[in-house]
């Protein structure tokens, strides 16, 4: 009897909350990103993630490398607008470093083919290789 008392209860107190969470206007989504500083605030989702990809991709990285990670289980999980790791702050660095260099200099090239972007030097690495410049190859002009 006691837990049929119980159980009715229950029953009750559950469809109460059901009933005035149906009764309460729905919250709206939260659509705008938050703490962006180079990408463009009202930039859509899918570009967004697009864009985050083609930076993993180009450094060999994961989301982890810049944003901090709160949940690995059961998926990853992140807050994106914190700004604690360092390599978030290099990641905006470069970035207006590549937008000055094809605004300032690769735009000035006649019949240019493409501009920089991150894989023109990371090359899937996140630190980029430095070139050996072989300096014997090249030797200066003699003077007479």
């Amino acid at each position: 009897m006691r837990r049929t008392i119980v159980l009715a209860l229950a029953i009750l107190f559950g469809c109460t909350t059901i009933q005035k969470q149906k009764a309460e206007p729905g919250k709206p989504d939260d659509l705008h990103f938050h703490n962006l500083q180079i990408l463009p605030q009202n930039m859509p989702r899918e570009e967004l993630i697009k864009t985050m990809r083609v930076f993993a991709r180009s450094l060999g990285v994961k989301c982890e490398h810049c944003h901090v990670q709160t949940a690995e289980t059961p998926k990853p999980e992140f807050d994106f607008p914190n700004d604690a790791k360092p390599e978030k702050k290099i990641a905006r660095t470069m970035i207006r470093m590549v937008r000055k260099i094809n605004s300032d200099y690769v735009s000035t090239i006649k019949d240019r083919k493409q501009d920089v972007t991150c894989m023109t030097c990371h090359r899937g690495k996140e630190i980029p290789d430095v070139p050996v410049v072989n300096v014997e190859s090249n030797p200066p002009a003699q003077q007479h």
